[in-house]
């Protein structure tokens, strides 16, 4: 599937299930979240997975890790070698904070 910059899309993801992200153009970013579907108050954790992973240059082999200290998913191939996983998910109001002269 396609998403379109500065949007979203919500799908199930399996257990075993591999999804790949892909840039065509090589200039756009991503967001991504996780929720466990049997409980959605189990969501993916930056603070959890730079604590059990020991660092947080995330690359191939890394887990992700839930809030409540659940494996999520697994990097499983990395070419693109630096991830931003310190800073909030992109939303109007961070963009209304961080660049105020910009219309959202």
């Amino acid at each position: 599937m396609r998403i379109e910059p500065r949007s979203g899309v919500a799908f199930p993801l399996a257990k075993g299930q591999i999804l790949r992200v892909t840039d065509p153009a090589g200039v756009q970013v991503s967001d991504m979240l996780a929720f466990n579907a049997a409980d959605v108050g189990e969501v993916i954790s930056n603070g959890r997975t730079f604590d059990y992973e020991e660092t947080i240059k995330l690359t191939t082999g890394n887990q992700l890790w839930s809030n409540r200290s659940n494996r999520m998913l697994e990097i499983i191939h990395d070419t693109v070698g630096t991830h931003d996983f310190l800073l909030t998910p992109c939303s109007e109001a961070t963009f209304r904070h961080f660049y105020p002269e910009h219309p959202v």
